[in-house]
């Protein structure tokens, strides 16, 4: 599968002709199978390969790498569900910020603290997507801050989505990653042997899935 060339970024409101219009345009979405999204202008396809632009900018894309649901849909603005307060206006902007689903930042929130912001795991990892202190200093985040927390935990999900993005079963890799290290992966040469690291894919991904279709 080809990886991802350029970072496309849209604007989702778009002014339609010279009269008042009553709602917004919804902007078109490509949804990939590792869960990240792409806003775009227009979208064509030829054999195997989709041509996208957006904000000027080219991208092809494998089809096979498009979600089966629908290569275009309504973006959510807030597509989280039954998440206590705190937690909840956390979400959004961590998604958008990083090109996240906010479903997937959701789905490993739950899976990891459960939503507390006073979580901790037996080896010491703080909070809501429970990060451990050495992690959050590299990425430059105050983890016992629950903003600075999911910012924080949502770079880091991003970066391994991208990182594992081309290899089959992109996203599982990713979320192993984040729970043993991307070092245990790459030594493996996928997800570790460990119980808990694939018990922990396992129902993420299970939980991506149920909120996609709620």
């Amino acid at each position: 599968m080809r990886k991802l060339t350029a970072i496309l970024f849209a604007a989702g409101v778009c002014l339609l002709g010279e009269v008042p219009v009553l709602e917004q345009a919804k902007p078109k979405v490509l949804v990939l199978k590792n869960g990240r999204r792409i806003i775009y202008d227009d979208l064509s396809k030829d054999g195997g390969t989709l041509f996208v632009r957006s904000g000027g900018q080219s991208l092809m894309i494998d089809a096979a790498e498009v979600a089966p649901e629908a290569p275009a849909v309504t973006v959510k603005e807030s597509a989280v569900f039954n998440v206590p307060g705190p937690a909840a206006r956390l979400i959004g902007p961590a998604a958008g910020k990083h090109d996240l689903r906010p479903e997937l930042i959701q789905a490993v929130m739950e899976i990891e603290s459960g939503y507390q912001v006073n979580a901790r795991s037996r080896v010491g990892a703080i909070g809501l997507m429970q990060l451990m202190p050495g992690t959050a200093k590299s990425l430059n985040v105050n983890a016992h801050d629950p903003e600075q927390n999911v910012l924080g935990g949502a770079k880091l999900l991003d970066m391994l989505v991208k990182k594992y993005e081309g290899r089959r079963n992109g996203l599982a890799l990713a979320l192993a990653a984040y729970n043993a290290g991307a070092g245990a992966v790459d030594r493996f040469g996928g997800i570790p042997p460990y119980k808990e690291t694939r018990l922990y894919v396992v129902k993420v991904i299970k939980r991506f899935r149920e909120l996609v279709n709620e």
